[in-house]
């Protein structure tokens, strides 16, 4: 299932920069999950890899929506062309970029990863997608984040 929150970059209401040369740009983009959008396998956008770039580290963070026992565990990548599953295009990096631990707590996880290294350079947007990959026990609506740093390919 789709999540049901929206930022201005998945809307497109705002863009991420481009860098314009050798130089490394960052973009948070954060969004407000419901509790519905914490059930097993929802996935939905969160960000923008823009045009002509390549990820080179991301970070993952939450306020604490598990407040049972750790258990949620969420992957990210690039989304399907579809919106319902990461890519597993070779050019998005073949598989999902990484998944954060099991927490329970507010957190922050670095995704520093194989496919996400191999990401290759599109003429397009790519849409940021995060799967729930594992629900929480106790679902508890919050804010999730996501730190993209990329540069120019």
């Amino acid at each position: 299932m789709p999540f049901t929150g929206s930022n201005d970059f998945t809307t497109g209401r705002a863009n991420p920069v481009t860098p314009a040369g050798a130089e490394l740009a960052s973009m948070r983009f954060t969004l407000a999950m419901a509790t519905a959008d914490l059930a097993l396998n929802s996935i939905g956008q969160i960000g923008i890899l823009p045009a002509g770039c390549i990820p080179v580290q991301l970070l993952v963070d939450g306020t604490d929506m598990d407040s049972g026992a750790a258990a949620m565990v969420l992957n990210v990548g690039i989304l399907d062309a579809a919106g319902t599953a990461l890519s597993t295009a070779a050019a998005d990096g073949g598989a999902a970029w990484g998944s954060t631990t099991a927490v329970n707590t507010a957190f922050q996880q670095q995704i520093l990863s194989q496919p996400m290294a191999t990401v290759t350079r599109s003429d397009v947007d790519r849409k940021i997608g995060i799967k729930v990959a594992t629900a929480p026990t106790v679902a508890v609506a919050g804010t999730l984040g996501v730190t993209l740093i990329y540069r120019s390919a």
